[in-house]
């Protein structure tokens, strides 16, 4: 995808109309030129901003490809570029540290040569260093594709045979045997291998004829195929995943940074505060997942959810971090501050936890020219900011507000946070948010030369060299939960959801009746799911068939509605779910307000108490009920509530 930015030349479309930046007239007003008619318009910064965050608007660039149209009318679709093999992307990531390693440096063959030759001292990736000539068209390249790795990624399909003097059907076979024999756990040698090379080589002469006889490989043949693979996938295969993983991981020390958006940190923390949905129901202890600038202390991105740290929680983090936060005053009109901080960081430092190891988050992340930065194991000052701010942050929102549950079990007494579980999840959000925007960014930092992070961020750089995605649609398709499923007469099953529509059915007309397909899930809303199409580098935006009941519904909250349906209402369909949310929200209500309830009623409720599970010994039953317990037990601990205090009067007393 790469990166762009608000410059003169730069191209964009704005609500499918293409336009060019000519010039900066006045401080943070652009004059623009419609390509098709001619047309001059003039935007603010902010108004720009606003469409860029709401999807109107698209950085565009001719220079780079585009995926093949499709034949098919009517069928909407996201443009991504087809993944590459994890032989092609290791190589690309080999060739992005020696472009990183000579960015900034002129062109000058001894300064190149050094950088290059420390890179390849610490790679060994290969057996001599790559020239310099080469390293600099891979730097134009990556530049001329604004910084999206996969410019650097090998199209092998582009390329004849010109590296070796060996028939095509040598080099297969010799490829086949260093699969089979030399990239297994067995690790056999070089020597082994051109061995069955050479005989696979013979048997196949022996059914040739004497004219048309293939030339037996030689070691030198079978030494240089094996020299142009990753390092790391020959590890890999040889030794096992986990300890290349280990062994080519980046551990790198602290960094000075020198302007914003060079380096961010990102981390989770468990907020100490029972919280309530918009319906009352109890959903438990809140995930905060925050991406901070390291030089200016600026908060990029938060998001908040239930679900223990996963790459869903990194994704929508980083999302929130990329997009400009234009709309956060009008949709909570209480914070008066903007919150100015935004855009695609160079440096992403993480830990060691799985979410932040896959491949998932690398294409997201190397597509728009982010490299990941793994800390030391059991080394949290590696990213000291994150830590600091995640101990301010729980002081400052959770600690002296009704809800929270003290992290030190010491300092409770007779505390019993369940009873204060009155806060809802928005009232969470807009705290969170203005306690950032208003409280934080504003506050003189220490660690600034007690300037605040707003001003420090402000005075770092305009808007219009921070760094924006090309296409903020593309984000939710690449920041997706990937998965597979098929495509049959029904749509697609995902999660006991049907997605369909009539692009699915135009799909099966042209691909087949029954078809496996790729497919990215937005777990914070099930009310789609993104389709790839099979033919093209592109996916398909697919409804759920049930929208009214799927739509802003996180995997979460349908697992509860599902389970609840089961055991209490006896089915397992969606209007059935539905019901099982209203009948919930209704206990949860009357609860609320300590109205008595019908015997048919409380009987169920007592059943779904903790009290109610007293009585029941048998395993099975306390396994089937595992996953709704927690909803459960804060069913009757919310029945004891008697207020529902405002926090957000409560932050902002504390920021006076």
């Amino acid at each position: 995808m790469g990166i762009a930015y608000f410059q003169k030349g730069a191209v964009i479309q704005i609500e499918q109309r293409q336009h060019v930046l000519r010039r900066e007239i006045e401080k943070d007003i652009w004059q623009t030129e419609e390509t098709t008619s001619g047309r001059f318009h003039e935007f603010k910064m902010k108004e720009l901003l606003g469409l860029y965050e709401k999807g109107k608007l698209v950085f565009y660039d001719d220079s780079k490809p585009r995926a093949p149209k499709s034949n098919m009318d009517g069928i909407k679709m996201t443009i991504v570029r087809p993944q590459p093999t994890e032989r092609l992307w290791s190589s690309a990531k080999m060739r992005r540290l020696y472009v990183k390693a000579v960015q900034d440096l002129p062109s000058t063959q001894i300064l190149i040569e050094q950088a290059i030759a420390k890179v390849w001292r610490e790679t060994q990736q290969s057996s001599t260093p790559p020239h310099w000539i080469t390293v600099l068209r891979w730097k134009k390249r990556y530049i001329a594709h604004g910084n999206d790795m996969h410019a650097l990624v090998e199209q092998h399909q582009n390329k004849g045979n010109r590296h070796y003097r060996y028939p095509q059907e040598v080099l297969e076979i010799v490829t086949d045997q260093i699969d089979n024999i030399y990239m297994t756990r067995a690790r056999h040698s070089i020597t082994t291998t051109l061995e069955h090379a050479q005989a696979a080589v013979d048997d196949e002469n022996k059914q040739r004829p004497d004219n048309n006889q293939l030339q037996l490989p030689s070691r030198r043949l079978v030494k240089s195929v094996i020299d142009s693979m990753s390092a790391f996938d020959r590890y890999a295969a040889r030794h096992g995943r986990t300890a290349a993983i280990r062994k080519f991981r980046a551990k790198l020390n602290h960094t000075v940074t020198e302007k914003r958006l060079e380096t961010a940190e990102i981390d989770h923390t468990k907020l100490d505060l029972f919280v309530l949905d918009e319906n009352f129901l109890p959903l438990g202890r809140p995930w905060v997942t925050v991406c901070i600038d390291s030089h200016t202390r600026c908060i990029l991105g938060i998001y908040i959810g239930f679900e223990p740290p996963s790459y869903l929680s990194v994704a929508r983090c980083l999302r929130h971090a990329f997009m400009p936060k234009i709309s956060l005053k009008k949709d909570y009109p209480s914070i008066r501050h903007d919150w100015e901080a935004y855009g695609v960081m160079q440096k992403l430092v993480v830990d060691n936890g799985l979410e932040f190891h896959g491949r998932s988050l690398e294409e997201a992340c190397y597509s728009v020219g982010t490299e990941i930065v793994y800390t030391p194991r059991k080394s949290p000052w590696y990213k000291g900011k994150i830590e600091r701010f995640m101990r301010t942050l729980n002081e400052g929102v959770s600690y002296g507000t009704p809800g929270t549950t003290f992290s030190n079990i010491f300092e409770k007494d007779d505390y019993d946070p369940a009873k204060h579980a009155v806060m809802r999840i928005s009232t969470l959000r807009e705290v969170i948010y203005k306690w950032v925007a208003d409280y934080y960014h504003q506050k003189p930092h220490g660690g600034l030369d007690h300037v605040t992070p707003a001003a420090f961020w402000a005075s770092s750089a305009s808007a219009t060299a921070t760094p924006l995605p090309e296409d903020p649609a593309m984000l939710d398709v690449i920041l997706g939960k990937p998965d597979e499923a098929t495509l049959a007469h029904d749509g697609i099953r995902c999660n006991g959801l049907q997605y369909n529509s009539r692009d699915m059915v135009e799909l099966r007309r042209e691909f087949g009746d029954k078809l496996k397909v790729e497919i990215r899930i937005d777990e914070s809303n099930l009310g789609h799911i993104h389709v790839k199409h099979p033919g093209a580098s592109s996916f398909i935006k697919a409804p759920a068939l049930h929208k009214d009941y799927a739509e802003g519904i996180s995997l979460w909250q349908h697992k509860v509605f599902r389970q609840y349906a089961t055991r209490h209402l006896g089915k397992d369909d969606p209007l059935t779910w539905a019901r099982a949310g209203v009948e919930i929200r209704s206990i949860i209500e009357d609860e609320r307000r300590g109205k008595r309830k019908s015997n048919s009623k409380r009987g169920r409720f007592a059943e779904a108490t903790a009290e109610g599970r007293k009585h029941r010994t048998r395993k099975s039953d306390t396994a089937e009920t595992a996953p709704i317990a927690q909803v459960e037990t804060s069913l009757l601990a919310a029945s004891t509530s008697t207020q529902r205090p405002k926090l957000t009067a409560v932050i902002e007393q504390r920021t006076k």
